[in-house]
């Protein structure tokens, strides 16, 4: 079959490697899609050192069923399924916990070595895989991954209804929150970030208001804008230490922010910012097992733009390049798809 390999930092390669054959509890998987995280590019550069070659990336794919191991009951030959990529043992404290992304003995399809679906063919554990509801395609299914990325944040804010809401960073992940953000019907919902393309897409998307932080004072204009009340909930989604104090000043007193960026190792905060105004920071990482079923069921009732979010599809051989174009022009895009059968 034919994979796309990560051989060294920029260095990316189409070659044959073996098909993967199927355990008894797994099935084995022909991948109809597959998303470029943002995380992807960056492992690509060597930045991240979440993608150690060689070994093939992609962890948000769609596929369908080619052939089943024996212990396999749920699923056939033909089927269309959506993979959960973080595999979890399901026996350490964390899973006991519901806690299946931080499973201690997880692997992650197409991070660090474990090879993933920018490939012909994967071959996945059963356990992780849900079937595509009907009426969605597979270039929609291989977009559960980032919305569940968003959902577990989402989740955590608790009900966002009549709520002034706020989004920081309007990437991909902002996209995708900001879109089950007014499935609560908040009573307001601001976009921040430093693109006025982003910011289009999001008041195409439903933000009520948005605002270029480099371009006005952002604490002044979301006083302005919500008449002094401020932020009930905000969202960071960049993870740098701007956009994280950005988040966490312009809550409400006692406000909640949620924080689910991770660029920025280290940063400085004003501690007086949360105790004094006893503010709340939560922490959100990716999604537990159950979390992601729920939003395939989402994805399937139609309420998402997950159209809108596919900004073109390419081969295996053209994804080389595609890499490339995120990097060099991350504005134009909001989500690439590889599809291996092109």
């Amino acid at each position: 079959m034919k994979a796309l390999r990560f051989l060294e930092p920029y260095h990316l390669e189409v070659q044959e490697v073996p098909t993967p054959v199927p355990a008894d509890d797994e099935c084995l998987l022909r991948v109809r899609a597959c998303g470029i995280c943002g995380s992807d590019p960056a492992g690509y550069t060597g930045r991240s050192g979440r993608r150690i070659p060689p070994m093939t990336m992609g962890h948000e794919f769609s596929a369908e069923v080619a052939a089943v191991g024996k212990n396999v009951t749920k699923f056939k030959v033909g089927d269309g399924v959506i993979p959960q990529p973080i595999n979890f043992c399901g026996h350490c404290e964390n899973c006991k916990r519901g806690l299946t992304m931080l499973c201690l003995n997880k692997k992650f399809y197409g991070v660090l070595t474990t090879d993933g679906a920018m490939a012909e063919y994967v071959s996945v554990p059963e356990k992780l895989l849900y079937a595509l509801p009907e009426g969605t395609t597979y270039y929609q299914g291989a977009l559960a991954e980032p919305y569940a990325v968003t959902y577990g944040a989402y989740r955590k804010a608790g009900s966002l209804k009549d709520k002034i809401v706020m989004i920081v960073g309007a990437g991909t992940i902002g996209q995708c929150l900001l879109q089950l953000v007014c499935l609560d019907q908040p009573k307001m919902v601001i976009m921040a970030d430093l693109s006025d393309p982003r910011l289009a897409i999001a008041k195409e998307l439903g933000a009520t208001h948005t605002i270029n932080t480099g371009k006005v004072d952002a604490l002044e204009e979301i006083s302005r804008l919500t008449d002094g009340h401020m932020i009930d909930v905000s969202f960071e989604a960049v993870g740098v230490q701007p956009t994280a104090n950005l988040s966490i000043k312009a809550l409400r007193i006692a406000g909640t922010t949620v924080w689910l960026g991770m660029n920025q190792k280290e940063m400085t905060l004003n501690m007086q910012d949360i105790v004094c105004s006893a503010r709340n920071v939560l922490g959100s990482f990716n999604y537990t097992h159950q979390e992601f079923g729920e939003v395939v069921d989402i994805i399937g009732s139609g309420k998402l733009a997950t159209n809108r979010m596919i900004s073109k599809v390419v081969s295996l051989e053209e994804a080389p390049q595609a890499f490339e174009d995120l990097l060099s022009s991350p504005d134009q895009y909001l989500k690439i798809i590889i599809d291996p059968t092109k």
